[in-house]
Formats: structure tokens, sequence, C-alpha cells
């Protein structure tokens, strides 16, 4: 039996319990799975103009990235006119099914200016319109484009990070995984927040947190099983990061927990995997948060402090 709903609301500091308590008075009851993608859509996605920037930065570009299919959008955000800058390629949460440009443009902001790189951030499809592997495809042919496009993005293509929260950051090692098999060099550095890495779905934190604040069990089950309906999803690590044979080859990673999360017993158990294969894995747990604090920088502390370890760990790993 989990813990209520208000003895999780307890563990919040009280920023984030207001978080939490808005997202629940202003959205109908979850579990949100219940009213269908669009229903969902219409809770979490962030509108255009939905409200003004919380951080200035140099310049914020959209440009489309060429391949199969149609093109992608992305969004450029510059500390500066230099060039020769670092680059971190952003891919946003949300379950693979909801998410935005606009939802993470705070975070991206504030990552562009602290860790001074050129932040890119990436409108992959969706599903279940698109299953996988669209989302996973769409994030490596954005990552390749960066490093052709390196001169008229002003950017080092030796010095490209990923980041991602929640299933960004799944995508973010599917990147990796994909460049490892191709026996390519993987990217400077990773910054996950919360990252989706297993298909097990099982664990202390499933049982304590399964009707916790922003995602409960049965919306995380509705997730993976939107995206997963992809054929050989559940087996290929490219979906299921645990799986990879490749994880001593990760970059220097570094992975967010949230105190509140029923994914934590997942990323916990594959951060020590990757750390046993190899890997150079620090994770940094903030209390008194749920899942989704990452990109809440305008609300929540324990977010700008999180946001700028990642820009500190993004610093250290660019180097010159």
């Amino acid at each position: 039996m989990g813990l209520s709903e208000t003895a999780m609301l307890d563990l919040l500091d009280e920023d984030a319990r207001a978080f939490a308590q808005a997202l629940l008075s202003q959205a109908p009851p979850p579990p949100y799975a219940r009213y269908g993608v669009d229903g969902v859509r219409s809770i979490f996605d962030t509108a255009d103009g939905a409200r003004q920037p919380i951080r200035p930065v140099h310049s914020v570009e959209e440009r489309a990235v060429d391949g199969p299919g149609d093109p992608l959008r992305v969004r450029c955000y510059r500390p500066s006119s230099a060039v020769g800058l670092p680059a971190v390629i952003y891919i946003h949460g949300g379950g693979f099914v909801v998410g935005t440009l606009n939802g993470v443009d705070d975070v991206c902001r504030s990552l562009c200016a602290e860790a001074e790189c050129v932040v890119i951030s990436v409108e992959y499809r969706r599903a279940p319109e698109h299953v996988f592997p669209a989302a996973a495809d769409d994030c490596l042919r954005t990552y390749e484009w960066v490093e052709r496009e390196a001169e008229s993005l002003g950017v080092d293509p030796s010095r490209i990070a990923l980041a991602g929260d929640s299933a960004g950051g799944n995508l973010a090692l599917s990147v990796c995984t994909s460049l490892a098999e191709a026996r390519r060099a993987t990217p400077r550095a990773l910054v996950l927040a919360y990252p989706a890495t297993s298909n097990a779905h099982a664990g202390p934190s499933w049982d304590a947190f399964e009707h916790a604040p922003v995602l409960c069990k049965t919306d995380a089950l509705w997730f993976w099983s939107s995206y997963a309906a992809g054929e050989g999803a559940e087996l290929d690590p490219r979906a299921v990061p645990i799986l990879s044979p490749a994880l001593h080859a990760l970059p220097p990673t570094l992975l967010v927990a949230a105190e509140v999360d029923v994914l934590r017993s997942d990323y916990e158990h594959f951060a020590a995997t990757a750390a046993r294969a190899g890997a150079e894995v620090e994770i940094r747990q903030y209390d008194g948060v749920p899942h989704g604090f990452f990109t809440e920088v305008a609300v929540i502390d324990k977010a700008r402090r999180a946001v700028a370890e990642a820009a500190h760990h993004l610093r250290r790993h660019f180097g010159d």
C-alpha cells in the first residue's frame, strides 16, 4: 500500500508542495491517463506565449532539422555572439506523449546562461501517433545535424553534451546507445533528470509513490505502453537503457534524482549498474521534491539548485 496523497504532499518542500497542489487543484483528478491523449496534453502541454521568459539570453532562434520525413523543429538558445561555443542538446520529458519546447524554455535559458553554452531544444515526434523508435530516431538525427551544422550554429562539434528530463533522459541515453553501437564518439557529458531507464516497473518507489503527485504509477505505465507499442521496444536498449551492453561507454553522467518519484528505484538501479560497468555516474538526490521538479526553475528553489549543479557538471566536462 503506497503513501497517501496527503502523506506525500507532507514530504515536499513548501514551494514544491505549492507546485503539486496547484496541479491537483487546476486539473481533473489523477490518474490523468483516463482523459486520453488530448486530455492529458491539455493538462500538461505549455502553449505559445503562456508567460514571459524568466531569464534573458543573447538570442533565441528556431531552426529546422532536415532529413528523412518531415523537418524537425529545434529551438537554439545562445549565451553570446561568440563562435566555437560548447553545445547541449536538451530533450524534454513528458512520457513520450506530452511536453513541448515551451515547457522547457525556462530550464533551457538557465542552462544556456549558467553553462555558457548553446542549448538546442528538440521537438521530437510523440507517441501514440509515433511509437518507438520515432522519438529515438529524431534525437539521434538532431545530434548528427548539430555535428554537421556546427559552423552555422557557432558551436564546437567536439564539445556536444546531452541533457534531458524523464522521457527526455531516456532519449538522451538512446542517442548514446546508438553512437556506441556504431563505435562512434559519445557526447562530452550527460545530464539526466529522473530518467526512464527500465521496463520492469517494480521496486520500493513503485510501491511507496504509487499515487504520487505529478506522476503516479498508473500514468507512468500508460506513458510507457503508448511509446513501447513499437515492435521490439521491450527488448531494445534504445528504449530500455538498462539493457544496453554499452553502459561502460557512457560519458560522464550527472543523474538528478527526486525523492518523491515513482521511477526512483529504476534510475537508482540504472546508476549502480552503469557504475559497475565502468561508467562515471554521479547521482544527486534532491529531497522534498516530486518527479518533474527539474524544469520548474521559476517556482521551485531546488530546481534552480539542481540546474546550477548541472551547469557546473557541463562546464567541467566541456573544458576549453
